[in-house]
């Protein structure tokens, strides 16, 4: 079933987003199906994702973007930890 991971940043700004997604580089994820980031109120970010499964949502977290965001961002916005996460087993999803 696919996984659905919901981000909404507390303190990283869009600045920071685009630092970090340079960082991981432009392949896609394996197991990536879809990925949607924006700039909301105050500058900040908040990106929907959806993934084959949650393992490869796991894997592309340990190998990929916690490596980009060490190397992105300073250490105390890496000390605060990830923004707020939702996520949820998608029991349907429409593709049209």
């Amino acid at each position: 079933m696919p996984w659905v991971q919901i981000q909404k940043s507390t303190e990283a700004k869009w600045g920071d987003y685009e630092r970090v997604q340079q960082a991981i580089g432009d392949e896609a994820p394996p197991g990536l199906i879809y990925h949607a980031a924006g700039e909301i109120e105050g500058g900040r970010w908040q990106s929907v994702s959806v993934w084959e499964s949650e393992d490869d949502f796991n894997r592309f977290r340990d190998e990929r973007l916690m490596p980009a965001v060490q190397q992105a961002l300073p250490a105390a916005m890496v000390e605060n930890g990830p923004p707020p996460t939702e996520s949820f087993e998608a029991k349907h999803v429409f593709k049209p």
